[in-house]
């Protein structure tokens, strides 16, 4: 899928191969909460810009931004992903090492929307991650600033969606005609909120690799029937290797980020093997399958596929601190 352009206007800084870029573009979001909020314009927009972050272009200077990171659930990669966005564009990233020593906590009692109307007034956009689904657009309601969904309990994770359709276009060239399959829990924030985007994407189907214990959540199911996106579920892994063009692994268990309050099913500690991948697998079945996966990994991807030419998602992670500036950048630009 052709990415839309854009003009520049362009002013050769510091050293060779750094320039100055200040798209002109649509106005910014207000907050990014939801993945269904972006149209295809939005995401070849931020897949542009990601580009051209990536190509050494550099914005306007941003040195007296400020971005607020409030995770008040555990984070690694996306933590550490919006601050090196935000360092590369030039801002500063602040915010509390561990948010649960915040007075916006349960047991201290300050709500969200107090959290919210405070740290906007201090920052000029806000990345929050909270264990409560609807957390984000709580105190998107009452911020002077925009919010960014960092992921809200089981709901949805935008931000991470863009990251792997991006990183999906990057190695396959488009989605368009491709079989995509999703292994490990289908219920997580991920795979909710990328479904959202494959609507954009034309793939020929979708195939779910989930334990038999798992079921695939309805409002997913709702979704691709009503993109018209053929699907299927398989029993083995071995399947996806071989019949499908990439395969987006997740952890079968999730419980860092705590089951489903529908659900009565405790996820597992190892996963199966007939649902793990590894070298003998790949080379078995000969499989050309891209492997994808936003990470962290458990035993779900065995370490030695991680050299082979499937192995995508330490590349899926260097793609997305240009996908986070690229996100950062149109709201910061308001």
């Amino acid at each position: 899928m052709a990415y839309v352009s854009f003009e520049y206007f362009d002013k050769a800084v510091g050293a060779p191969g750094n320039r100055l870029v200040e798209p002109v573009r649509k106005a910014p979001f207000s907050h990014i909460l939801s993945a269904s909020q972006f149209t295809i314009d939005d995401v070849d927009d931020f897949c542009q810009l990601a580009d051209d972050f990536e190509a050494g272009f550099l914005p306007a200077q941003l040195s007296r931004r400020a971005v607020g990171l409030l995770f008040f659930q555990s984070s690694t990669r996306t933590r550490l992903g919006f601050e090196a966005a935000t360092v590369a564009l030039g801002a500063h990233a602040i915010g509390m090492d561990d948010m649960s020593a915040s007075r916006s906590n349960a047991k201290i009692g300050e709500s969200l929307e107090d959290c919210a109307a405070v740290v906007s007034r201090l920052c000029d956009a806000i990345v929050v991650r909270h264990h409560e689904p609807g957390a984000a657009a709580r105190m998107a309601a009452h911020a002077e600033a925009p919010v960014i969904n960092a992921g809200d309990g089981w709901n949805e994770h935008p931000t991470q969606a863009l990251i792997d359709i991006y990183a999906l276009r990057r190695g396959l060239g488009t989605l368009r005609g491709k079989s995509l399959a999703f292994g490990g829990d289908p219920r997580g924030r991920v795979v909710r909120s990328l479904m959202q985007l494959l609507r954009f994407e034309g793939p020929r189907e979708i195939v779910f690799c989930p334990p038999d214990k798992y079921d695939i959540p309805a409002d997913v199911l709702s979704a691709i029937a009503e993109f018209q996106i053929p699907h299927r579920r398989i029993s083995t892994i071995e399947t996806a290797l071989i019949e499908c063009d990439a395969i987006m692994m997740a952890p079968y268990d999730m419980s860092a980020i705590g089951e489903p309050a529908a659900s009565d099913y405790v996820a597992p500690h190892a996963t199966p093997e007939a649902y793990t991948i590894t070298p003998e697998k790949i080379e078995r079945t000969r499989s050309t399958a891209l492997l994808y996966h936003p990470l962290p990994r458990f035993d779900e991807i065995a370490p030695a596929c991680d050299k082979l030419p499937n192995a995508m998602y330490f590349e899926q992670v260097r793609l997305s601190k240009f996908m986070r500036m690229a996100v950062l950048h149109r709201l910061l630009s308001r």
